[in-house]
């Protein structure tokens, strides 16, 4: 490769369109896998964390296979078996969406887990005793306490979902990365084009990573050690 093609810092500015198109559809990508993820997190979570069997034994078969499949083999698995699987073809950017979220969800139902956990099961007794069901003694007593414990290992298992979101080009989802990797087969600038994509990113997930910190340093903090 010609040294040159190293230092093609004009095509930033020639493409900064493309860059920003593929940058909106990453974040529309994290901001709906984002919030599907939470809500898979919390029912399986909530699952897991329950003490009959029938409930947490499943929550826990899907949890983990999930989580011990590549989240890049999940993707492609989501977008080439949902004809058969629910009978019609998720495009591209849905089947990454599903996978993402799902896949992440997992990772995420362990930390609502380990905060319903970190909240002291006398507080459910407490809160049968003023005549509360279980989804209300959850919802106003037992949710509002873990979530301040989990707020830190939240934040970085999003950081890892937002870098996740390239892998979506693997199934032709032209975010961020995949933009890049169009604009350097064009224009042969890799040098150039790799470090501003990597510059995006790093700015974005240390500010991500910096609001983890500031809130891990709360008392009974959860830390997620799965982030990737």
């Amino acid at each position: 490769m010609p040294l040159e093609s190293f230092w093609k810092w004009n095509v930033i500015p020639e493409n900064f369109g493309f860059f920003v198109q593929g940058f909106g559809l990453t974040l529309q990508l994290f901001a709906w896998s984002w919030a599907g993820c939470w809500i898979f997190a919390v029912v399986f979570g909530s699952m897991r964390y329950s003490k009959l069997w029938w409930l947490r034994g499943p929550a826990a078969a899907v949890v983990e296979v999930i989580r011990g499949t590549p989240g890049i083999m999940f993707i492609v698995w989501v977008y080439f078996l949902s004809r058969p699987l629910v009978g019609f073809s998720l495009s591209p950017f849905w089947a990454a969406m599903w996978a993402l979220m799902i896949h992440n969800g997992s990772y995420g139902a362990e930390i609502v887990r380990a905060g319903l956990d970190s909240v002291p099961r006398g507080q459910m007794a407490a809160a049968y005793s003023t005549g509360l069901g279980y989804l209300q003694a959850m919802r106003y007593i037992v949710l509002p306490q873990a979530l301040r414990n989990m707020a830190p290992a939240i934040v970085n298992r999003s950081v890892a979902l937002f870098k996740n979101t390239s892998l979506a080009f693997v199934i032709g989802v032209i975010e961020f990365f995949r933009s890049g990797t169009i604009v350097n087969g064009r224009e042969n600038a890799s040098f150039a084009v790799f470090t501003f994509i990597a510059a995006v990113y790093f700015v974005c997930c240390f500010s991500l990573s910096r609001l983890g910190q500031r809130l891990g340093q709360r008392p009974g903090a959860i830390e997620d050690t799965t982030a990737v």
